[in-house]
């Protein structure tokens, strides 16, 4: 992996930039509640959690118990600054191994702009197999592969439409974004759609549904090429049991 910051080291930024008002992030929560369902009585687990901004909102949704895991203390620093609903708590632990959490033991996991970073997808995705009881849901939300690939560039034509430049979608790679000011700077697995989706089922997930979501209007005023374009790629697979 090439040499730059870690997401211990943009923690801060990264906490203000969405505390500040974020449309893409604001965007994604609302597609994780949608896709989460009614959370009464379910125990949720938060996976790279960050700052825990979906936490907190699935908390305040009803879950009845939402732990949100985070391999970075800084992120789980100003996750606990934040504050929240007294079902909410947070853990460091490595979302590849969870180590801290028992088989079969939450109803649902929730990774909210986080599986795109995490290095091992298959160990991560057996994981969470493993900890969800049988029936349980995982729901992601994850920059779209296409239209976030890396080098992608948003381009205005002459009759003033604005779009994305795409280019080197299929070959997979760790990269990090050249944008001094930029999330992706921490580093990104770009991976094709179907790589997500076959992963998903070689483990044993049941593909549910998908979404790729149209932008908040906040979102469509920060990043006006997100109009017409989705900025994430989503779904909802289970566990059979």
């Amino acid at each position: 992996m090439s040499e730059g910051p870690s997401w211990s080291d943009i923690a801060d930024w990264y906490d203000e930039l969405v505390e500040a008002g974020s449309g893409p992030h604001e965007t994604a929560v609302v597609c994780t509640l949608r896709l989460l369902g009614d959370l009464e009585g379910k125990s949720v687990l938060d996976l790279a959690c960050g700052q825990g901004l979906a936490a907190r909102a699935i908390a305040d949704a009803g879950a009845v118990e939402v732990v949100g895991v985070d391999s970075s203390p800084a992120m789980l620093e100003n996750a606990g600054r934040h504050g929240g609903p007294s079902t909410l708590r947070y853990i460091d632990d490595d979302a590849q191994r969870l180590s801290k959490v028992g088989d079969t033991s939450v109803d649902a996991v929730n990774c909210q702009l986080g599986l795109m970073d995490i290095p091992d997808l298959r160990a991560t995705l057996r994981t969470i197999h493993r900890v969800l009881r049988p029936g349980g849901i995982f729901v992601f939300v994850i920059g779209h592969p296409c239209f976030l690939a890396p080098d992608a560039e948003t381009v205005a034509r002459d009759d003033g439409r604005i779009g994305r430049w795409i280019s080197g979608y299929l070959d997979e790679r760790f990269w990090r974004s050249s944008n001094p000011r930029g999330v992706r700077r921490a580093g990104n697995h770009h991976r094709t759609i179907a790589t997500y989706l076959n992963a998903l089922t070689d483990v044993g997930f049941t593909f549910e549904h998908a979404e790729e979501p149209q932008a908040s209007p906040r979102l469509q005023q920060q990043q006006p090429e997100y109009v017409s374009l989705p900025i994430f790629f989503a779904a909802r697979v289970r566990k059979d049991g």
